[in-house]
């Protein structure tokens, strides 16, 4: 139970910072974290990439999906009751909200695993040594072990941490970039 209130107490610190944080902080902030993921040979070397499309707070990937969908192939995850479903990303305007505000590409399931090249993940926190804490929902834990690909998790500096609580089942990240470090296996 220790561990589960302090996951929680970690997730409420995270929100408060970002709360604490303007919208330009935050889009310049993005902008470093993205600049160093367009340098590393996982990205350049990647033909398909399962990202996720951000919502507020969270490192912003929009411009960036934009800039590269003609290049690389993006999949996009989508919420379908308790799992993630995954999708191709067509065009910015092709795009539905979804319940959760989060939004979503339509058509048919990308299930095609083994073409993904690289994941970049989410998280409310990651640590030094490669773990990720999420929003407690499950989704990635679910949905990481099912691709082979190396998984690159992409936060704030403030999102980054020495050692955070984690469990045997959590997927460690390959990578973790933040503004101003890269933390590799």
């Amino acid at each position: 139970m220790q561990q589960i209130s302090s996951k929680q107490v970690l997730r409420n610190q995270i929100a408060a910072k970002k709360k604490a944080l303007s919208k330009a902080e935050l889009s310049n902030f993005s902008a470093e974290v993205i600049s160093t993921l367009e340098l590393t040979s996982l990205f350049r070397d990647a033909t398909c990439i399962l990202a996720y499309y951000s919502m507020e707070g969270e490192v912003a990937t929009h411009d960036f999906i934009d800039k590269y969908h003609g290049s690389k192939c993006f999949i996009l995850p989508v919420v379908r009751g308790n799992e993630l479903a995954l999708r191709k990303f067509t065009l910015q305007e092709e795009m539905v909200k979804s319940s959760f505000g989060i939004y979503e590409p339509e058509g048919n399931d990308f299930v095609d695993f083994e073409r993904i090249d690289l994941v970049l993940v989410p998280g409310v926190a990651f640590d030094r040594k490669l773990h990720r804490l999420g929003r407690g929902k499950g989704f990635y834990d679910r949905l990481l072990p099912l691709i082979k690909a190396p998984k690159i998790g992409i936060c704030f500096d403030f999102q980054l941490f020495d050692q955070i609580p984690h469990e045997k089942h959590d997927v460690k990240m390959n990578m973790i970039i933040s503004q101003n470090e890269i933390v590799l296996e």
